[in-house]
């Protein structure tokens, strides 16, 4: 009494334990809004459907080419496609489809997104991780007359480059004279220049001398760190303008580059952009990085902690071993994330990335990126459009209804034919479906259409299992063996079949989830999930059933419809 009491324990506790994670709930999550992420109610749906049943967003990506020519384009793609793949599976996306079309584009399948953008980014981001000192010399500082000298000497090309420039100077002034500051030019310019000094005084003290009255040094305040300019937010772009002039690129100082900010930073209540002159030569690539991950401190606010290879970890420490004191900026994608930290001792494997102003979800996907690693060529999204369900309403409403009539005819045929055995076969059924499905809802995995055939599939094996037990009890019960012997006899002689036949379809079904991709793991998943169940039901539920059956009726004389 007391085994089958802790059977049935078993069986009603594994029920409630589906029941719970196949009920739908209302749970909080970060949903977005506008450009914007809130914390919203939202209705968690216990299985979520693949591509072929509920559609979703398909992106077409080609090679970007605008940076610079590619050798072999197609060793670059497959490199590319595998970085692509890691970084869709660790964002999250179940049952996605990422593969090459042709030999130039790589097509990405992600079933039921609801942020498109932030996937896009993923999928897009370069994720090129540099550490690069900041320039101390003050080398930018020292060039800057000569940079002035070229921009005046360009001058119409730079009211062209520049639009809108020469316009807003008075109707008197000549469009060069206007842009560089000559004549009438010159007295508006000063008082621009005025005021913007007065208004940077009393906004924040920090932007203090380093500008002139050049076309670029007249942009540019000096900023807290060694290297560190600030630019208004409404020069970035003309300042970016003049850096990209051929001329200027060939003047700049020798061994320095110049990075911007990732973060817009407010100084009293003007926008401002940093731009720091950094070391050309990068101390540490991210080439050596082993693991990402996003984390909340104090005062430094939301980070991504990194962690490098032991090769990596010799390299760094020996490197900033050699700059103690000094700032060190580190650069995604040629931004500057965050302000660039002092270095106040060697630093070894470990460190992290200050995010600035940016969410966890931000750090959340830069952590996801760093440990997909970098892209070896920059794509560019070429197609992006939304995909409905690839079988179609009628195809999905045909195949539900094949799958309940063959449930249908199994139950009838298992009732008919083993009478009493066969129901409570049908009641075991039925707690296999419950388990199966809690399961696959457990583990988050994605119910496709081949995924439904995998279900089927195991019911098959299910019913299976089943008749190989009631006719080893049928056998007994023809040799004169007692019911309850026979019931033994019968399950203790089919469980060695059942067990190996299970076994070998587990091992093949691992093989597919393994090497296989998108509705073939679909398929692999729910075929596990579902012999799991199937042998459970089959060897444990069923026996309990029978038990209950023989115990409740002790004492009277047993027959066995079978």
């Amino acid at each position: 009494m007391t085994n089958l009491r802790s059977r049935l324990l078993l069986i009603v506790g594994l029920l409630l334990a589906s029941a719970f994670a196949l009920f739908p709930r209302n749970v909080v999550e970060r949903v977005k809004r506008g450009d914007s992420f809130v914390l919203d109610t939202v209705r968690k749906v216990p299985i979520k459907l693949g591509l072929d049943l509920q559609g979703g967003m398909h992106l077409a990506m080609e090679i970007d080419e605008s940076k610079g020519a590619v050798a072999n384009k197609g060793e670059a793609l497959d490199r590319a496609l595998k970085v692509v793949r890691t970084r869709i599976d660790e964002f999250g996306v179940s049952e996605p489809v990422v593969q090459k079309e042709g030999n130039d584009r790589i097509i990405v399948e992600l079933p039921g997104i609801d942020d498109r953008q932030r996937a896009q980014d993923v999928v897009q981001k370069s994720a090129f991780l540099q550490f690069q000192i900041t320039d101390k010399t003050q080398a930018l500082e020292k060039a800057l007359p000569r940079l002035d000298g070229i921009l005046k000497d360009k001058g119409a090309a730079l009211a062209a480059l520049v639009p809108g420039i020469a316009a807003a100077q008075t109707a008197s002034a000549s469009p060069i004279s206007g842009l560089f500051g000559k004549d009438t030019g010159k007295k508006a310019d000063s008082a621009r220049k005025g005021a913007d000094s007065t208004r940077k005084d009393s906004s924040n003290a920090a932007l203090t001398g380093g500008t002139q009255g050049g076309p670029l040094s007249k942009l540019l305040a000096n900023g807290q760190t060694p290297g560190e300019f600030f630019v208004k937010a409404a020069d970035v772009a003309t300042v970016q303008r003049y850096l990209e002039f051929p001329e200027i690129q060939n003047a700049l100082p020798p061994g320095k580059m110049i990075r911007w900010s990732a973060d817009t930073t407010s100084l009293g209540t003007d926008a401002y952009r940093s731009l720091y002159v950094v070391d050309q030569r990068p101390i540490i690539t991210g080439e050596y990085l082993t693991d990402a991950k996003p984390n909340t401190v104090p005062v430094e606010g939301t980070v991504v902690e990194f962690t490098l290879n032991n090769e990596g970890g010799r390299k760094f420490k020996a490197e900033t071993a050699k700059h103690i004191r000094d700032y060190m900026a580190i650069v995604l994608d040629d931004k500057v994330m965050g302000r660039p930290p002092i270095i106040q001792s060697a630093i070894g494997t470990r460190g992290q990335i200050t995010m600035g102003n940016r969410d966890l979800q931000a750090a959340q996907d830069l952590a996801l990126v760093l440990r997909a690693g970098a892209l070896p060529v920059p794509l560019k999204i070429v197609e992006t459009r939304e995909i409905g369900p690839s079988m179609g309403h009628d195809s999905i409403v045909a195949g539900i209804t094949a799958g309940v009539i063959a449930v249908l005819l199994i139950v009838g045929i298992m009732i008919g034919y083993y009478r009493f055995s066969g129901m409570l076969a049908v009641a075991a059924l039925l707690l296999y479906l419950i388990y199966t499905l809690a399961v696959l809802a457990g583990f988050n995995a994605v119910l496709t259409l081949p995924g439904v055939a995998g279900m089927v599939l195991t019911l098959g094996i299910a019913v299976d299992a089943n008749v190989l037990i009631f006719e080893r009890i049928r056998e007994e019960l023809d040799r004169g063996k007692t019911v309850r012997m026979a019931i033994d006899e019968g399950f203790n002689h089919a469980i060695s079949a059942i067990i190996d036949t299970s076994a070998v379809t587990i091992l093949t079904a691992a093989v597919l989830y393994q090497y296989g991709t998108g509705p073939v793991k679909g398929f692999a998943v729910t075929l596990i999930a579902g012999i799991v169940a199937s042998v459970f039901t089959a060897i444990f539920v069923t026996r309990t059933f029978y038990l209950l059956w023989l115990n409740r009726s002790a004492g009277t004389a047993q027959t066995l419809s079978i």
